[in-house]
């Protein structure tokens, strides 16, 4: 039996119904069985034009919307008695109208506003017009991401078909039914639940769910109707979409990880120094803070190395900055060689570079800073032997926490005096502040 047919039968039932001294109650009931009916039917056609227009929406296939909303005004409309569809973007613009002279527009309908702005769909009844006004939003579900916007479909059900059937149902009852009214009335009740609401309320849940990001939901109704060729394209758009959606989760996943990738990349950049490949000075700065906190927390003893190298202008001047360079890259190799896994080396600035030691005390800090003086003293830089003491040498400063000071500030000040005081005392050489020099 076709769908049109299924109804009719319903309205023989009400119409017996309606002659009981309780076909009152009898109306009012079938009554709000219709309009679930028309909801659950705008909201399952609402739910696959919102999956199927969101596709031509993200894209910006305009055209693709117009022709599927003719495709709508030529078949459907008629069947699920729909007045309009509207189809607004997130700015309330109308991109697709069954009524071309709406497109391009910004519709001041309260109902539309509402619908814009809600993230469920929205359902409202207008007596007076006998209309039903039902709201889709289109969004696009992505796992573990938030969901994306496009726009809202809008449609208006008309329910001069409801209101026609339960007047018809009045006027042609006959005292004849009222023998029957008890046994019509409950097979109604069941034939419109097993033939038009049960398989709706299905198809509804298949779109919701598919609409939420289940792309594998689909419906199944067994009936030879116009909701199982209903049914039949909703299955059938939703592979096409369900195909088009995963290519598309497929495209944002790779770009997310390009993105992720792109952004350790500038983090990398942005705490290294280009010329030396080691940490730069904001990188020294936010280190020597989270470090001193935590040493502060066990109570353990940090060392810092503060180091020059003695005559570098001198060696740039003849050299050219390109020998300094040079010679900086390899002073930083020599750095990298010698401290631990859990030191920190940084070029400070110029010629300057700075070495944090955790849990490291002075005297072991001295012996890190004597070793190293005597690495780049010892290694065969060029033109070495055109500086004033025919080789390169280093002068390093050293301050511990807690002894020398008890806060970062403090901390690389007298690193930085003990280094000027090897400085002052002839250059390449150790001292721990306020310790005598260590060569």
């Amino acid at each position: 039996m076709k769908l049109r047919g299924k109804i009719l039968f319903g309205g023989i039932g009400l119409m017996a119904v309606a002659m009981l001294l309780l076909g009152v109650m009898m109306i009012r009931a079938h009554r709000a069985t219709y309009l679930e009916e028309a909801e659950l039917r705008a909201r399952a056609f609402l739910s696959m034009l919102a999956v199927a227009s969101r596709g031509p929406v993200a894209s910006g296939s305009l055209e693709d919307l117009d022709s599927m909303l003719a495709s709508l005004i030529e078949h459907d409309l008629d069947l699920l008695d729909i007045q309009f569809v509207s189809i607004v973007d997130t700015n309330r613009r109308v991109i697709g109208h069954t009524d071309t002279r709406h497109y391009g527009t910004r519709p001041s309908d309260p109902f539309i506003i509402d619908a814009v702005a809600a993230t469920e769909p929205l359902v409202r009844r207008i007596d007076n017009d006998d209309l039903l006004l039902v709201s889709m939003p289109m969004d696009t579900a992505v796992p573990g991401k938030s969901s994306i916007r496009w726009g809202t479909v809008v449609a208006g059900i008309g329910l001069e078909r409801v209101r026609s059937g339960l007047v018809e149902l009045f006027l042609r009852a006959v005292p004849t039914i009222l023998i029957f009214v008890g046994l019509v009335t409950l097979l109604v009740g069941w034939r419109l639940e097993r033939s038009v609401i049960r398989p709706v309320r299905e198809l509804t849940a298949s779109a919701r769910a598919f609409a939420g990001g289940n792309l594998d939901a689909r419906a199944s109704i067994e009936s030879d109707d116009e909701l199982a060729v209903l049914c039949e394209t909703f299955n059938r758009m939703s592979d096409q979409i369900a195909r088009y959606t995963r290519q598309l989760e497929d495209e944002i996943r790779a770009r997310t990880r390009e993105l992720e990738e792109a952004n350790r990349q500038l983090e990398a950049l942005a705490i290294t120094d280009a010329l030396t490949g080691m940490f730069n000075r904001r990188y020294f700065e936010e280190a020597l803070d989270k470090e001193l906190r935590r040493c502060q927390r066990v109570d353990s003893p940090l060392s810092l190395l503060m180091m020059d190298v003695d005559h570098f202008k001198l060696y740039n001047d003849r050299h050219g900055h390109q020998a300094g360079d040079d010679l900086l890259r390899r002073l930083a190799k020599i750095v990298q060689r010698r401290v631990r896994e859990t030191d920190m080396a940084c070029r400070y600035g110029g010629e300057e570079f700075t070495i944090i030691l955790p849990g490291t005390t002075t005297p072991d800090a001295l012996v890190v800073a004597s070793q190293l003086r005597q690495m780049v003293e010892e290694h065969p830089f060029a033109f070495a032997e055109t500086q004033p003491s025919g080789k390169v040498t280093v002068s390093i400063g050293v301050a511990t926490f807690p002894d020398h000071a008890e806060d970062k500030a403090g901390l690389i000040s007298c690193a930085d005096k003990a280094m000027y005081l090897v400085k002052q005392g002839g250059r390449n050489g150790v001292r721990a502040a306020p310790s005598e020099p260590v060569s």
